[in-house]
């Protein structure tokens, strides 16, 4: 762990370093004594999912995947998508719910990313290969995933929801930006 302050102290991150992976995963500003902690916006989650997915198997998938590689969820700067996803009820409704943006992006430009998960199948769809990784990456504008595409079906079993409410599939990778998102 380390804390990085700028020159005049007010504002310090607080970076936890992985093998081979940086995470900033909180602000803090000091005044007057009074110390708070703030996330910064730095993590872009890509997303994939069939139509008609439901906002709790994505808002589930997501806080999984953030569980599982130790993220926090309060650093996420938005969600990024293809823009034929740009109406999807389900990724709209957690976009709403939790106040996050949604980016969108075409699928000449999604195909234009190089990924290191590639599918036939979502090209044949989709008109990319890749919907989550290219989105998340494009999205953080950096080169290099730091959690690589995770796939979530609604035969996914939580003991909190209801597998009724789980419809759908959904994929998400994770990439950090080098500057937060205001």
């Amino acid at each position: 762990m380390a804390v990085v302050c700028d020159d005049l102290r007010l504002f310090c991150a607080i970076a936890i370093f992985l093998p081979n992976k940086a995470v900033v995963t909180k602000n803090i500003i000091s005044v007057a004594n009074v110390t708070t902690v703030q996330p910064i916006k730095v993590l872009w989650v890509g997303i994939g999912c069939t139509r008609l997915t439901s906002r709790d198997l994505i808002a589930i998938a997501i806080e999984e995947t953030f569980k599982k590689n130790q993220l926090n969820l309060s650093a996420i700067a938005g969600i990024a998508t293809i823009d034929i996803k740009a109406h999807e009820v389900g990724l709209l409704e957690l976009c709403h719910q939790r106040n996050l943006p949604l980016k969108t992006f075409p699928a000449d430009i999604l195909a234009s990313i190089d990924v290191p998960t590639s599918s036939p199948d979502v090209a044949l769809k989709t008109g990319t290969a890749s919907v989550a990784e290219a989105a998340a990456l494009l999205a953080a504008k950096c080169q290099t995933l730091l959690v690589p595409k995770q796939i979530f079906k609604s035969s996914y079993n939580h003991e909190n929801v209801s597998p009724s409410t789980l419809q759908g599939a959904v994929t998400i990778a994770i990439a950090q930006a080098e500057e937060e998102y205001i």
